[in-house]
């Protein structure tokens, strides 16, 4: 146990939060999937209700299915189908990546509660290394993507991934008190 850590009963590290701080790597990486999994579906789920919305269901899909086509070269008059698998092709691979990240950052966090920063700093250089990305893609095709359609799924993303990370490991919902009684 950390000695700067405070013995009282409420700031007391569990022997299941030890357990927990020693996970495997393909546990770290199974959970991983599993919350970019859940972001990335949240994101279509957003899209999907924007597209209904406005008259147009899989517009968004299809738009950024056909920017990514005109950065590879190729011709973004691709049949419907080919856009959207492509588009849904990178999403949740992007999804699954950033969700691995955040999950072996969560795992540092439980050993190591100040990584919290590091979670945070690389959460808004993803934001904005993203919205530059989809800014650049937008620069390079004719696609009406609006940077609203983008910031919302990206909140929507980042909470559900937040509260999934929350209900598996309940010890961080005293992360502060543990930065906190660390500092003393």
């Amino acid at each position: 146990m950390n000695a700067s850590v405070s013995e009282s009963d409420d700031e007391r590290i569990a022997l299941g939060d030890l357990e927990e701080a020693s996970r495997s790597t393909g546990a770290i990486v199974s959970e991983g999937v599993l919350a970019g999994v859940i972001a990335a579906s949240a994101v279509a789920a957003v899209f999907l209700v924007i597209d209904l919305v406005s008259g147009h269901a899989f517009r968004t899909p299809q738009q950024l299915g056909s920017m990514l086509l005109s950065v590879f070269g190729s011709s973004s008059e691709g049949d419907m189908a080919t856009r959207i698998a492509l588009y849904t092709l990178f999403h949740f691979a992007a999804f699954i990546a950033a969700g691995v990240i955040a999950a072996a950052i969560v795992q540092l966090t439980m050993k190591q509660p100040v990584a919290i920063l590091l979670f945070i700093i690389l959460f808004f250089a993803f934001e904005v290394a993203f919205t530059g990305f989809v800014a650049f893609l937008d620069v390079t095709s004719t696609g009406g993507v609006t940077q609203y359609q983008v910031a919302i799924g990206n909140v929507v993303a980042s909470i559900a991934m937040a509260l999934f990370f929350r209900a598996r490991h309940p010890s961080l919902r005293n992360i502060g008190r543990r930065l906190q009684s660390s500092e003393e």
